[in-house]
């Protein structure tokens, strides 16, 4: 009897750390370390204009005739057990819940114009706690009742839990209504992938915490072109931690030759918005994430409404959102068309579904470009704000930035010659 004892009260260490963090501290008032440190001026940083706001606004491009839009979702499903902290509910309590947000999805995406690839996040397989439902498969199943569409569900696992009477299996998954080339899912911080993989960062929180982050890549076959659609979930409390990932995403995920679509709660916001966000002031993994080749579909929206945030696009809390940690990113050759925000309380978070034109090679170039000017503007923001000031460290972060984000041609330009940002 021992060892399930202690089994137990080891699941519910968590907890008891959380809990006595909370009470020794502030936590609005804490500030979490970011790769590249604290923010000292966080009311500054919330002050100024985000980096999309000035000139050029994105340039008005002529999308490619010969490919439908492409319809992206991703939603953080919270096990199906809705829109508060519980532990358990029922089978029937999930299905209704899962039934709920089939319905949403319908809504923004009926049966004539469908979403053709879904990104769930928080996924149950086989979990006691809600109810034995394989969650991706019901959804599936439901979608196609609701709208005679088949989607394939392709399952990233990232946490089993065998202990009797907390069994839980749990993940990220893929559903897609075209044909699937390949797929696979992978651990991140692993070697699943080839390429170079990125060491996670260690963190005595992490640690105690201890949820292993994965991705799910799968290769479509969208109407003779392939695409790559990539899902994923970054780490929720330790920001070292989530920039990595993101770092290594860029890296070894994200193929030059092949349109990519990533979609998921990457728990993170622009640098501008994050500034306020207290225990994650510093965070930097927007930035990291779209210092390459993706662009987030909310800030092209953005730039071209003049809009100083993504808040219009909040999906958590989902009963009053304030924070848009959902986000859907894509390769420049693919161009957001709308952003719309799907569901209300029916998980703690709410979906986020973009639908995207098709740009050929020299349309795709000049967006491209635009993206550059952004990504200089960012890389601008970085170096002379967080790398600014001669503190120890501060070498081993601009290393750290220059090999490993997408930043690193634009920081050997610099290097050989000044280059205004």
């Amino acid at each position: 009897m021992r060892k399930p004892r202690f089994r137990l009260y080891s699941l519910a260490l968590p907890l008891i750390f959380m809990t006595a963090f909370t009470i020794a501290s502030p936590w609005d008032a804490f500030q979490m370390e970011s790769i590249f440190g604290q923010v000292r001026d966080a009311d500054a940083i919330s002050e100024r204009l985000p980096y999309w706001r000035d000139d050029p606004a994105p340039p008005r491009l002529v999308q490619r005739p010969d490919l439908p839009p492409l319809r992206a979702l991703t939603y953080n499903l919270h096990s199906g057990l809705g829109s508060e902290w519980r532990l358990f509910a029922t089978r029937r309590e999930v299905e209704a819940t899962l039934r709920a947000i089939a319905r949403r999805i319908v809504e923004e995406a009926p049966a004539t114009s469908p979403v053709d690839v879904i990104g769930l996040n928080e996924v149950d397989f086989h979990s006691r706690r809600s109810g034995w439902t394989d969650q991706a498969a019901f959804l599936a199943d439901e979608l196609f009742s609701l709208t005679g569409h088949f989607y394939r569900v392709v399952r990233g696992e990232t946490w089993r839990r065998t202990v009797p009477g907390l069994e839980v299996q749990f993940g990220n998954a893929v559903l897609v209504r075209h044909p699937v080339m390949e797929d696979h899912a992978c651990e991140l911080g692993s070697h699943c992938e080839s390429g170079t993989t990125i060491d996670p960062a260690g963190h005595l929180l992490s640690r105690i915490l201890g949820e292993k982050r994965g991705i799910v890549r799968v290769r479509i076959d969208f109407h003779g072109q392939p695409v790559d659609v990539l899902v994923t979930h970054l780490e929720a409390f330790v920001l070292k931690q989530r920039e990595v990932q993101a770092a290594e995403i860029l890296r070894n995920y994200v193929r030059p030759e092949v349109p990519t679509v990533l979609l998921g709660d990457i728990n993170a916001v622009p640098s501008d918005m994050t500034a306020a966000r207290g225990p994650f002031a510093a965070d930097r993994t927007h930035d990291i994430l779209t210092s390459g080749k993706l662009v987030d579909a909310r800030v092209r929206i953005a730039a071209l409404e003049g809009l100083k945030d993504l808040s219009i696009w909040s999906t958590y809390p989902a009963l009053q959102p304030e924070w848009p940690l959902d986000g859907v990113f894509a390769t420049a050759d693919l161009l957001p068309q709308a952003v719309r925000v799907v569901g209300a309380d029916e998980s703690d978070h709410r979906g986020l579904l973009v639908s995207y034109g098709w740009l050929d090679e020299e349309m795709a170039a000049k967006y491209g470009r635009w993206h550059d000017t952004m990504r200089r503007r960012q890389l601008g923001i970085i170096m002379n704000g967080d790398l600014a000031s001669p503190e120890p460290g501060v070498d081993r972060r601009a290393a750290w930035l220059a090999s490993a984000t997408g930043f690193g041609e634009m920081i050997a330009e610099l290097m050989k010659k000044p280059v205004a940002l």
